[in-house]
């Protein structure tokens, strides 16, 4: 694959490009640029829920006015809850069918994917699918969030940014995060919070380097939404909530336990019940495109039955942290949000999970928080907050990213040491239970893997076809033993590959074996006229491999007893070999020098300012 740099063309956007790889400064700007594009979308992207939210129901947010009718139309309540998800799926699911499939579902996988495997790239077209198919589930009444739509928003929109200017895969790979992480401060206003989750959950790394563009990237999207609508947090409790004694923390330990295990609890039932849905799909003989439209018929029944799962359902949850509702209603909103979800992003609807697992927590933490009132000394608000970043760290295990968003968006700074205790906990469970998450459960039942310990050693995961060379001399069949001894004194090298005469002029030759130094030397001892041509000796054909195999696969044969100094790569059919290549020895410790090199390169990047003290140094003849 070339390298975007060289390959560009000569335009100003790849100028701008070149400069963005060459200085940090100028990535640093590109990165600000994303993260205000990306707190733009988030803007739009909420204004369009909004939006559809009241042409569905008449109000912006319907979860403030449930069971009236129509705010507009007047229309009775159980007709636009019943109609309002079907109408809206048959205009997401054509969209999402045709332009854009990954669009479905809650998106922070296929960022993660892009990320990991394939090199940040992700299509603008996502950003604008994913934008309109999110808005119409979430404002037709869908229970999903907002978050996952627009992590894989601000992705695509920090990836494409990232093409345009020909940037090479790894600033595409940054800017991508950028844009993710730009999209979580935004949604959430938490910039910190967006950082962390761009590190912790995208780029699963941290680097002092990476972490100053998503921070510049999620500073810009967090003062975009705050110019836009206000500077408060998300969701705002009006007052702090401090632990009020010190032996509660005990309690606060046992709810980490239960949280996170409502977490994974939620995490699993979500593909449990995408497994049903697909199953009952199945028996039904109509296109995939109409599958989301068809089943949200039993989608606005149930809102009809239970309309405080309608959208997000933030007021919802804050209502439940001040003590409105009994113990039965919130175990009630807690199940009911476990299932309406899970039907949501099941049927093929758009949106988020981590909204929803917040929800869940807070449910949980209210409900554990009334129990123990008799014995506890702090409010059962403090369980409410503290269950959120919980259940969040049960699904997901991101538990820096838990820890910085529950307390930017509910702005209880107070909770910092409990919700740490808290977080670390739920993740201790949910990992004794699994080693996937929300996320990554996704893309290992679709055989997708992210990340294999392979990929820490020398040579990585790549193949025959990354590691091989032309050979610089090969030999033909009709040669004599003569002028092969004559090649390999020219070539230096202990063993040559053999070729079909006939095709000698052909990119790919018919590969017939190895002849070794070793072998053309016993031949000639031997007696064997130096005028005999090599179609006549019996050539060894075990040292090939087929163009896909694995480093495992080089390096296993390459050690064996025999030690073969090269191996010919091969195309896939054995009948009829051509050769394509070869590796050697000495090609691979050349590879591996050069991955050292780039390496080192790389940790001795200097800055602007460090260039110019050089530059001037060398020119005044002056050294410190």
């Amino acid at each position: 694959m070339s390298d975007p740099q060289t390959s560009a063309p000569d335009t100003f956007a790849s100028r701008i490009g070149r400069l963005c790889t060459a200085h940090r400064s100028a990535l640093a700007i590109a990165a600000a640029i994303v993260g205000t594009i990306a707190g733009s979308a988030a803007v739009l992207f909420n204004l369009m829920i909004g939006a559809w939210t009241w042409v569905s129901t008449g109000y912006w947010d319907y979860t403030q006015h449930i069971g009236q009718a129509h705010g507009r139309l007047g229309i009775p309540a159980w007709i636009f809850l019943l109609i309002a998800p079907v109408i809206s799926a048959f205009i997401y699911g054509p969209l999402i069918s045709r332009f854009a499939p990954s669009a479905k579902g809650h998106g922070i996988p296929e960022v993660m994917l892009a990320v990991q495997q394939k090199g940040g790239y992700i299509p603008a077209k996502v950003a604008i699918v994913k934008l309109l198919a999110s808005a119409l589930t979430i404002g037709g009444g869908g229970s999903a969030g907002r978050e996952g739509p627009i992590v894989q928003i601000g992705a695509s929109l920090g990836s494409s940014f990232a093409s345009l200017l020909h940037l090479p895969k790894e600033r595409v790979i940054l800017l991508a995060a950028c844009g993710s992480g730009a999209g979580i401060a935004a949604t959430f206003h938490a910039p910190l919070a967006g950082a962390f989750f761009a590190l912790e959950v995208i780029l699963t790394q941290f680097t002092a380097e990476a972490y100053g563009y998503v921070v510049v990237s999620s500073v810009l999207a967090s003062l975009v939404t705050r110019a836009a609508v206000g500077d408060h947090p998300l969701i705002d409790l009006g007052e702090s909530f401090p632990l009020q004694s010190l032996p509660d923390i005990g309690w606060v330990a046992i709810l980490g336990v239960i949280a996170g295990l409502v977490g994974l609890a939620f995490s699993k039932f979500l593909y449990l019940s995408e497994d049903w849905i697909d199953a009952l799909w199945s028996h039904i003989p109509l296109p995939n495109w109409c599958r989301a439209g068809v089943l949200s018929i039993a989608l606005g029944a149930a809102l009809i039955a239970f309309p405080y799962m309608y959208g997000s359902g933030y007021p919802i949850e804050i209502s439940a942290i001040f003590g409105s509702y009994s113990i039965p209603f919130l175990a009630l909103l807690l199940l009911g949000r476990i299932l309406y979800t899970s039907y949501t992003i099941g049927i093929g609807g758009s949106g988020g999970v981590f909204a929803p697992t917040l929800f869940m927590g807070a449910m949980t933490g209210m409900i554990f928080g009334q129990l123990v009132s008799p014995w506890a000394v702090s409010q059962s608000a403090i369980f409410g907050v503290i269950g959120m970043g919980a259940a969040f760290a049960g699904a997901a295990r991101a538990p820096m990213t838990a820890v910085l968003i529950i307390v930017e968006m509910t702005g209880q700074y107070s909770l910092v040491l409990p919700m740490m205790l808290a977080v670390i906990i739920a993740t201790f469970t949910s990992r004794l239970f699994t080693r996937s998450t929300i996320y990554t459960e996704k893309l290992r039942r679709r055989g997708d893997v992210l990340h294999e310990p392979v990929d820490d050693t020398l040579l990585g995961r790549r193949s025959a076809r990354q590691l091989m060379t032309k050979p610089n001399r090969v030999l033909t069949d009709d040669m004599m033993l003569l002028q092969a001894q004559e090649y390999f004194q020219a070539a230096s090298v202990p063993c040559l590959p053999v070729i079909a005469a006939t095709d000698r002029y052909r990119d790919q030759p018919h590969y017939l074996g190895m002849l070794t130094v070793y072998e053309l030397s016993s031949f000639l001892s031997r007696g064997l006229p130096p005028r005999t041509r090599i179609s006549s000796l019996a050539l060894d054909t075990s040292c090939s491999l087929p163009l896909s195999a694995r480093p495992s696969q080089v390096l296993s044969r390459m050690s064996a007893d025999d030690n073969p100094w090269a191996l010919a790569v091969v195309d896939e059919d054995p009948t009829t070999p051509h050769l394509l290549g070869w590796i050697t020895q000495q090609g691979l410790v050349k590879k591996i020098a050069a991955q050292q090199k780039r390496a080192i390169a790389a940790g001795q990047k200097t800055s602007w300012g460090s260039r110019w003290k050089e530059h001037h140094s060398h020119a005044s003849g002056h050294v410190d």
